[in-house]
């Protein structure tokens, strides 16, 4: 599934083996070519349940600020990174506090499960991806919650 804006491009996520395994949203200036895999892995995924994903509706891919808002309605955990920033990827998990002008407020938890005290920032114009609903979420959800605590 792709689903394309002015600004983002959504994507069903797959793990190894051609599981399903939550939604991505890529920035389309960071795109710089794509190929079809040779991998089983492809032909897999078409033969599941869930073939063809489906994009879902009302997911605003025009705006990086409407993109975060939407997604973090279908999940209560998010994951962004901003490959520009740092030389290695990074991704940082948390649930949004606020979306406001020019920046995201995330209250992240730590890989141990455990919340920072208080929210932090990043600007909107350097992330460049977002995902949701993976199975690494799934499980640190399951186990920090999905309420910031101390």
């Amino acid at each position: 599934m792709a689903a394309i804006g002015s600004k983002w491009v959504l994507i069903a996520q797959t793990r190894d083996g051609g599981f399903f395994d939550g939604l991505v949203a890529v920035r389309r200036k960071e795109i710089v070519k794509v190929a079809k895999s040779s991998s089983f892995e492809g032909r897999f995924a078409q033969t599941q349940p869930d073939w063809p994903p489906s994009a879902p509706a009302e997911i605003d891919l025009d705006t990086t600020r409407g993109l975060i808002r939407d997604l973090s309605q279908i999940s209560p955990l998010i994951g962004i990174e901003q490959e520009r920033r740092f030389h290695t990827t990074m991704t940082w998990i948390g649930v949004v506090d606020k979306v406001g002008k020019g920046w995201l407020w995330l209250h992240e938890t730590r890989p141990d499960a455990s919340w920072h005290k208080r929210p932090l920032g990043y600007k909107l114009s350097r992330i460049t991806k977002v995902a949701i609903s993976d199975q690494y979420q799934t499980g640190l959800a399951a186990i920090a919650g999905t309420t910031p605590r101390p």
